[in-house]
């Protein structure tokens, strides 16, 4: 662990507009998100990640690629290839479901790659969060006081979000 960094939360805009110092009470994060990227965007920019060796990476991603029609078994090989690239140098992996948005065509590709990444992390006993249980209305879709825009988290979200991390007890004590 270089430059006492502890976790990394790894992503796209989703993750890049949080303030996690601040939602996780902690200085030891870093926000690795950035606005626009695509899992093959991650994968090119994860020697980052691997030369600070955090304890834990919180990885959420997909939606851009998902978004711009990517096949979800390619966004899903990605996906698969950045957990156990951070898996195999030591890294502790916590892969965050990716969220659904207010458009109902998308939310059925996002959540055919949710399917998938359950089961890769169920089977590698790799920790799972899904926020979307919490975060739908009753139609399946983001609920509108958690959205700027149908697809980005306003403050409450962040919040719901980040009350749900720091209850992870081995991480945060």
């Amino acid at each position: 662990m270089k430059n006492n960094i502890e976790i990394i939360m790894l992503g796209d805009s989703i993750t890049a507009r949080g303030e996690w110092k601040e939602l996780l009470e902690i200085d030891s994060i870093v926000n690795l998100g950035v606005d626009g990227e695509s899992t093959k965007d991650i994968l090119n920019r994860l020697n980052i990640v691997l030369e600070v060796r955090p304890k834990y990476v919180f990885i959420m991603a997909g939606i851009n690629d998902l978004n711009c029609s990517i096949k979800i078994e390619d966004v899903f090989k990605n996906y698969r290839l950045i957990i156990d690239s951070i898996k195999d140098v030591g890294i502790t992996p916590i892969i965050q479901a990716t969220l659904y948005t207010t458009m109902p065509a998308l939310n059925k590709k996002v959540k055919l790659l949710n399917l998938m990444l359950f089961a890769y992390s169920d089977a590698n006993s790799l920790e799972y969060i899904d926020l979307n249980p919490s975060f739908i209305d009753e139609d399946g879709l983001l609920r509108a006081d958690l959205t700027t825009d149908g697809l980005h988290l306003g403050q409450k979200a962040y919040s719901a979000w980040g009350y749900k991390l720091k209850n992870l007890k081995y991480i945060f004590q």
